[in-house]
Protein backbone atom coordinates (compact mmCIF):
# COMPACT_ATOMS: atom_id res chain seq x y z
CA UNK A 1 0.00 0.00 0.00
CA UNK A 2 1.36 3.17 -1.18
CA UNK A 3 -0.60 5.44 1.43
CA UNK A 4 -1.90 8.78 1.64
CA UNK A 5 0.44 12.03 1.36
CA UNK A 6 0.40 14.26 4.74
CA UNK A 7 -1.40 16.73 2.38
CA UNK A 8 -4.19 14.21 1.47
CA UNK A 9 -4.90 13.92 5.20
CA UNK A 10 -7.43 16.88 6.27
CA UNK A 11 -9.76 16.27 3.10
CA UNK A 12 -9.53 12.87 3.91
CA UNK A 13 -10.61 12.87 7.74
CA UNK A 14 -13.32 15.64 6.45
CA UNK A 15 -15.11 13.34 4.38
CA UNK A 16 -14.35 10.22 6.84
CA UNK A 17 -16.04 12.22 9.62
CA UNK A 18 -19.05 13.25 7.24
CA UNK A 19 -19.82 9.48 6.84
CA UNK A 20 -23.05 8.39 9.36
CA UNK A 21 -21.68 6.64 13.05
CA UNK A 22 -18.32 7.94 12.62
CA UNK A 23 -18.28 9.68 16.08
CA UNK A 24 -14.49 10.97 15.21
CA UNK A 25 -11.56 10.14 13.07
CA UNK A 26 -7.79 11.50 13.81
CA UNK A 27 -4.03 10.27 12.09
CA UNK A 28 -1.20 9.33 14.16
CA UNK A 29 1.76 7.82 13.19
CA UNK A 30 2.87 4.44 13.81
CA UNK A 31 5.00 5.74 16.10
CA UNK A 32 2.24 6.97 18.39
CA UNK A 33 2.59 10.54 17.69
CA UNK A 34 -0.63 12.68 17.14
CA UNK A 35 -0.77 14.26 13.80
CA UNK A 36 -4.25 15.93 13.09
CA UNK A 37 -7.98 15.29 13.50
CA UNK A 38 -10.76 14.79 16.32
CA UNK A 39 -10.18 12.37 19.41
CA UNK A 40 -12.83 11.89 21.61
CA UNK A 41 -13.37 14.74 24.17
CA UNK A 42 -11.35 14.96 27.12
CA UNK A 43 -8.70 12.77 25.50
CA UNK A 44 -5.44 13.10 25.66
CA UNK A 45 -4.53 13.18 22.33
CA UNK A 46 -0.95 12.10 22.84
CA UNK A 47 -1.86 9.29 24.89
CA UNK A 48 -4.95 8.16 22.26
CA UNK A 49 -2.59 8.49 19.69
CA UNK A 50 0.28 6.16 21.54
CA UNK A 51 -2.47 3.55 22.36
CA UNK A 52 -3.59 3.61 19.21
CA UNK A 53 -0.19 2.65 17.51
CA UNK A 54 0.41 0.10 20.32
CA UNK A 55 -2.62 -1.49 19.42
CA UNK A 56 -1.97 -1.96 15.75
CA UNK A 57 1.43 -2.81 15.98
CA UNK A 58 0.69 -5.75 18.32
CA UNK A 59 -2.41 -6.78 16.19
CA UNK A 60 0.32 -6.69 13.29
CA UNK A 61 2.75 -8.61 14.61
CA UNK A 62 0.17 -11.45 15.98
CA UNK A 63 -0.89 -11.49 12.23
CA UNK A 64 2.96 -11.91 10.65
CA UNK A 65 3.45 -14.92 13.57
CA UNK A 66 -0.12 -16.46 11.95
CA UNK A 67 1.59 -15.76 8.49
CA UNK A 68 -2.04 -13.49 7.59
CA UNK A 69 -2.30 -9.71 7.22
CA UNK A 70 -4.19 -7.89 8.65
CA UNK A 71 -7.55 -5.62 7.88
CA UNK A 72 -7.89 -3.76 10.92
CA UNK A 73 -8.26 -3.69 14.63
CA UNK A 74 -11.35 -3.11 16.54
CA UNK A 75 -11.49 -2.22 20.02
CA UNK A 76 -14.91 -2.75 21.32
CA UNK A 77 -16.65 -0.79 24.28
CA UNK A 78 -19.93 -0.84 25.57
CA UNK A 79 -21.16 2.37 23.53
CA UNK A 80 -18.71 2.94 20.86
CA UNK A 81 -16.02 0.95 18.72
CA UNK A 82 -12.81 2.05 17.82
CA UNK A 83 -11.35 0.78 14.67
CA UNK A 84 -7.70 0.95 13.45
CA UNK A 85 -6.86 0.92 9.62
CA UNK A 86 -2.96 1.44 7.72
CA UNK A 87 -2.47 4.53 6.05
CA UNK A 88 0.54 3.27 4.79
CA UNK A 89 3.96 2.81 6.18
CA UNK A 90 4.09 5.51 8.25
CA UNK A 91 0.42 6.36 9.40
CA UNK A 92 -2.21 4.65 11.14
CA UNK A 93 -5.97 6.42 10.66
CA UNK A 94 -8.37 5.72 13.89
CA UNK A 95 -12.41 5.59 13.77
CA UNK A 96 -14.15 6.10 16.55
CA UNK A 97 -17.74 4.58 15.51
CA UNK A 98 -21.05 4.38 17.04
CA UNK A 99 -21.48 0.73 18.56
CA UNK A 100 -24.45 0.18 17.01
CA UNK A 101 -23.00 0.90 13.78
CA UNK A 102 -21.36 -2.08 11.69
CA UNK A 103 -17.88 -1.58 11.59
CA UNK A 104 -17.52 -3.44 8.06
CA UNK A 105 -20.19 -1.34 6.63
CA UNK A 106 -17.81 1.77 7.75
CA UNK A 107 -15.03 -0.10 6.53
CA UNK A 108 -16.28 -0.45 3.03
CA UNK A 109 -17.16 3.22 2.63
CA UNK A 110 -13.98 4.10 4.48
CA UNK A 111 -11.46 2.03 2.45
CA UNK A 112 -12.15 4.02 -1.35
CA UNK A 113 -11.30 7.37 0.63
CA UNK A 114 -7.92 6.24 1.79
CA UNK A 115 -7.04 4.12 -1.63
Amino acid sequence: MRGLEEKDFEPMLQKVSALEGVVSAYVCSRAGNYVMGSTPKYADRNMYSAITSLAYGTAEQVGREMNDDLRYVSLRFSEKNLLVVDLGPRHLLGLLIDGRVEPELVLNKVRPMIA
